[in-house]
């Protein structure tokens, strides 16, 4: 009993030190015009061996000591953060802006992958954890640069009052399709990593079952979830609730898509597509402060706990840092500029999107963190594209807000 109450001790001062930590830090952060997530991934970057580990030591031993059970409890923040991210889906929209929306997810992902890929294939074999893995880094590091981030742009864009504009619809949209496109793209990246090579069969395999889960919870899904929630409105048990279903579909279906060898964050994500018209507003309001509250910021704390700074400070990993961090935005750019080219989207509202799809945050700490899981990415790249996840970040909130200001006040060009 004396070693389980110690260990118990140890686990609840990390926690506490974590969700403290990343409170304030969040609270700093969105108090300057940034995003709460900024001051989350700060967080493991301040508890950790990269800041309060050269002073302190001991506090920093704390979190250290208990990697597993706090990166079960991240893990459970990602898969929350999915089914959250899940609903944000909006069909009507996504329909609304169908033009403009194919083609600018098309740019803003092709254009980023190509470059990404082009990069992790010439970068110096030593960021590589062994040569023969070059390909499968080259892919990983593609997918970690094409993705955005809807849980850095929708605070901003709320906050702005420009959630009804088409600007603000389209960069919702255009990044949940990112996103969505980003899991099934990682769930076939990561097949290949982990065998080394392109193998038709396994790729075939992973596609075949991703079309047959993705077509039984479109066909199935809607009427399993709808009966659920009319039995809890039914029964009227205040353990029984909306919040209950969401919390047992989202689950779920993440473990049925590990189960299937598929990624969990593709389950959770449908899931949160699959639950979004049946939640009233307090279900979504618990779901919210369970999530952004209790997990998230575990999540993010830990992607930066497992950061160690002190080996970017050399001249040749920083001029890593320089050419990583623009090629992800430039290819942003880029992508957002071609895809613009087949709308009737104006200069000023191409430049929103840029700023507004430019974001990783949590997306992009999801592939690195697997990267790392398997072997495929060294701790050197894992803090690189870690720092690039919260550089951008950093960058989206100011410029959005400044971008906006160049918008007519009353809405702007029709695109769709």
């Amino acid at each position: 009993m004396a070693v389980e109450s110690g260990w118990l001790l140890t686990f609840l001062a990390s926690l506490t030190l974590i969700l403290a930590a990343a409170h304030t830090l969040g609270t700093i952060t969105d108090r300057l015009g940034f995003a709460l997530v900024v001051g989350e991934l700060l967080t493991g970057l301040v508890l950790g061996p990269s800041l309060l580990g050269l002073v302190a030591p001991n506090v920093t031993a704390i979190v250290v000591l208990v990697p597993d059970r706090l990166a079960a409890l991240a893990s459970l923040g990602l898969i929350l953060l999915l089914v959250l991210a899940g609903t944000e889906v909006d069909v009507q929209t996504v329909r609304r802006y169908i033009r403009p929306t194919i083609a600018l997810a098309t740019g803003v992902s092709v254009v980023p992958f190509l470059l990404g890929f082009a990069l992790g294939w010439f970068l110096p074999a030593r960021y590589l954890v062994t040569p023969e893995q070059r390909f499968p880094f080259a892919l990983f590091l593609a997918t970690a640069l094409s993705i955005s981030a809807v849980p850095v742009a929708v605070p901003v864009l709320i906050d702005l009052d420009a959630m009804d504009r088409t600007v603000g619809q389209l960069t919702l949209t255009v990044a949940v399709i990112i996103d969505a496109a980003g899991w099934i793209a990682l769930t076939i990246v990561s097949d290949i990593a982990r065998v080394g090579q392109i193998n038709p069969l396994v790729v075939g395999r992973t596609l075949g079952v991703l079309a047959v889960f993705v077509v039984v919870v479109v066909v199935l899904g809607p009427r399993i979830v709808g009966t659920l929630f009319d039995v809890t409105a039914y029964v009227r048990s205040p353990v029984l609730t909306g919040f209950s279903i969401v919390m047992v579909v989202g689950l779920g279906m993440a473990g049925a898509s590990l189960a299937l060898g598929l990624e969990a964050v593709l389950g959770a994500f449908l899931a949160g597509a699959l639950v979004r018209n049946r939640l009233d507003t307090e279900t979504e309001r618990v779901s919210q402060i369970v999530t952004l509250g209790l997990f998230a910021p575990i999540f993010f704390a830990m992607a930066g706990l497992r950061v160690d700074l002190s080996g970017l400070f050399t001249l040749d990993t920083l001029r890593v840092v320089g050419v990583i961090l623009i090629v992800a935005v430039l290819g942003k750019a880029l992508g957002v500029v071609l895809g613009a080219t087949f709308t009737d989207l104006t200069r000023v509202e191409t430049i929103y999107l840029a700023i507004g799809l430019n974001a990783r945050g949590a997306m992009e700490l999801v592939v690195a963190a697997l990267g790392l899981a398997i072997g495929i990415l060294t701790p050197t790249i894992y803090a690189v594209i870690v720092l690039v996840a919260i550089v951008t970040s950093v960058m989206t909130p100011p410029l959005l807000r400044r971008a906006l200001s160049y918008l007519p006040a009353n809405g702007v060009s029709e695109t769709s």
